[in-house]
């Protein structure tokens, strides 16, 4: 599958200046930067905001991020740039609390949570809290701990319920954005792990914007260093005007406001969450996806109200608030894809013949011969492809791309790399791939570029 470089500029003037700049001060990928930064703005919103959806329920603002990075791409400190605002509404509360302490609504709380378990969790909401947002620069720390029943919970704003030994402890009305960033290996591992098999069934992972950062496109911006202190960027100013906003909130203990589609927003978000319900039974490759692309609609919805209220506080959506949505939970969609979903088999067969064929060069250029044995390849070859019936997929695939030709013709006994191969009419490397867009709706629904 060809992974799109992240729509940074669907995050809005103030968001693409900023997440661009830290993309340029790490030097690294948009596919990093643009969801932590999208996560930072839904946590300065969703404590004073829900929004009011066409299915007539309301809705919480907050998100559930998950940024798969390679070391040394910067998860930490694109981390801390993105959640430098919130600083400010912590700076009062310092020390420790009980939930029957409470702690004082005017110095605000602990608010970025990097590390927590369900009950103190709960302890948090508990003394008084009705926002917080999780974030994990480092996610291989929420295995031991991580519930995932109670996390679907927090994600959709139900009420809280916690048995200790000696009490009982039932919150209403708390918001729970969550962000994390977490290596290759470290979530290959989760996934493979003891609850790996639930992390899609129970609805955790369909909550999630997922992005895998590692191999997508680098910013072109790399070239040069920002020319401000994204410290002292105005996305920060906004944070910080926003969990003002929030602890007016507990001050007065009233309730959130509520945001609202336009009638063109509207008409345009549920052309795209028809189009995305549809997918498992219109295209193969989605087939086992449903529980991605049934989200995806109210996933759009608040991410629209996100960019909404943070870059034009007004109590409706406009459409074009909401194509910018739709776009970003497109890509989402399709990273989501990539690691969820079973691959096509002409996806799979042309994967597997590009890991081959990478594999053949390089022993070719360490031994100068271009004669490989099909059983020396099963033995010896690339991990993925010690199974006969992958590694004659990716052979079969080198065939037609006139990469590798049999020794003796209809055999795969051995084989000869092709170093001159002359390649199918129109077959590139990715060739085949289907593309998994939006056709139509994306000549409409694509948005403006800031």
């Amino acid at each position: 599958m060809i992974t799109q470089p992240y729509p940074l500029h669907c995050l809005q003037e103030i968001g693409f200046d900023f997440a661009s700049g830290i993309a340029r001060a790490l030097r690294t990928k948009d596919a990093l930067v643009g969801p932590v930064v999208l996560s930072a703005m839904a946590a300065a919103v969703h404590g004073t905001l829900d929004i009011y959806s066409p299915m007539h329920s309301v809705m919480p603002t907050s998100l559930f991020t998950t940024v798969v990075a390679g070391s040394g791409l910067g998860k930490s400190m694109c981390m801390n740039y993105a959640y430098q605002g919130f600083r400010d509404f912590e700076a009062g509360f310092e020390g420790s609390f009980s939930s029957k302490e409470g702690f004082d609504v005017f110095n605000g709380h602990p608010y970025r949570i990097d590390d927590a378990s369900e009950s103190g969790l709960i302890a948090l909401f508990g003394a008084g809290a009705k926002a917080i947002a999780m974030a994990l620069d480092e996610g291989g720390m929420l295995a031991d701990k991580l519930d995932l029943q109670r996390m679907c919970k927090h994600s959709d704003g139900d009420d809280l319920r916690f048995i200790r030994k000696h009490e009982f402890i039932q919150v209403r009305g708390t918001r729970t954005n969550f962000c994390m960033t977490v290596q290759d290996a470290v979530f290959d591992s989760l996934l493979k792990g003891k609850q790996g098999p639930l992390l899609v069934p129970s609805g955790f992972m369909p909550r999630m914007l997922m992005s895998y950062a590692t191999n997508t496109p680098s910013h072109i911006s790399f070239i040069k260093s920002p020319d401000k202190n994204l410290n002292l960027h105005p996305f920060h100013d906004r944070v910080r005007a926003l969990m003002e906003d929030y602890r007016m909130t507990l001050i007065s203990d009233s309730p959130r406001k509520q945001i609202q589609l336009s009638s063109d927003a509207e008409r345009v978000w549920g052309e795209a969450n028809d189009y995305w319900k549809s997918l498992p039974s219109s295209d193969d490759a989605w087939v086992g996806m449903e529980p991605f692309v049934y989200r995806a609609g109210e996933n759009a919805l608040r991410i629209a109200a996100v960019l909404q209220w943070f870059t034009d506080p007004r109590l409706e959506i406009n459409e074009h608030c909401m194509r910018s949505a739709l776009a970003l939970m497109e890509w989402h969609l399709e990273q989501a894809l990539m690691g969820f979903g079973a691959p096509a088999e002409n996806a799979l067969q042309i994967r597997l013949g590009n890991e081959l064929y990478a594999y053949l060069l390089r022993k070719c250029r360490v031994n100068g011969q271009g004669a490989f044995m099909r059983v020396d390849l099963l033995r010896k070859g690339p991990a993925n492809l010690r199974k006969a019936a992958d590694l004659d997929l990716a052979i079969d695939q080198l065939f037609l791309e006139n990469k590798l030709v049999p020794a003796v013709p209809g055999t795969r006994k051995q084989l000869i790399l092709n170093m001159t191969p002359n390649f199918v009419p129109g077959m590139a490397s990715n060739a085949g791939v289907p593309t998994r867009t939006m056709a139509d709706l994306l000549t409409t629904l694509k948005p403006s570029v800031h």
